[in-house]
């Protein structure tokens, strides 16, 4: 019996055999697709166990997303500091920026799950946000590939057009939180 690694291997398996699913073009995108599942899941209990509001809603989405995607840099924030230098404007300029960036996170994700409705929270979210998307932006518009480091180094899925979609969500939140002000 040929035990080549290339070989058919039958659709059966023993317990020495590998654990590992095969690739798909989901496989990658999969543990984000869960993570932000999770967050409007959470987000959406929440709005409906307080006084249910869309404001409500998107400040608990917001909040989660913030938390969650800050908790996850800052598992490793060297190796989040260093992926996130390949993409970010301000990282490029400031290397010490993918070291803060993940603290002021969590300082959004807080105050969107308290509820702030403050202008400045929104203008600055917006801004963070327009930052993050010219960067990827010009990233996939030299269409290099890379990681992403919006999950840090935990879950590792590749920059493309849905790294961009996220944040501008995220400020596309904003903007309708701070004109309905």
């Amino acid at each position: 019996m040929n035990h080549d690694h290339h070989s058919h291997e039958s659709h059966h398996s023993s317990p020495n055999s590998s654990l590992a699913e095969p690739k798909t073009p989901w496989t990658d995108w999969l543990p984000l697709a869960v993570v932000i599942g999770y967050i409007f899941g959470l987000a959406l209990v929440l709005a409906k166990l307080t006084e249910f509001s869309i404001f409500n809603l998107l400040a608990y989405s917001m909040g989660f997303f913030f938390v969650f995607f800050s908790l996850f840099k800052l598992i490793n924030l060297s190796g989040f500091a260093m992926g996130y230098n390949e993409y970010d404007i301000i990282s490029k300029r400031w290397y010490g920026w993918g070291y803060v960036y993940p603290f002021i996170e969590l300082g959004l994700g807080v105050l969107y799950l308290l509820t702030v409705d403050n202008p400045f929270l929104h203008i600055f979210t917006i801004i963070m946000s327009v930052v993050i998307c010219i960067g990827v932006g010009i990233k996939l518009a030299k269409h290099e590939t890379f990681q992403c480091a919006c999950l840090g180094t935990v879950l590792k899925v590749p920059l493309t057009k849905v790294s961009l979609i996220e944040y501008a969500i995220m400020g596309s939140m904003a903007v309708y939180m701070l004109a309905q002000m």
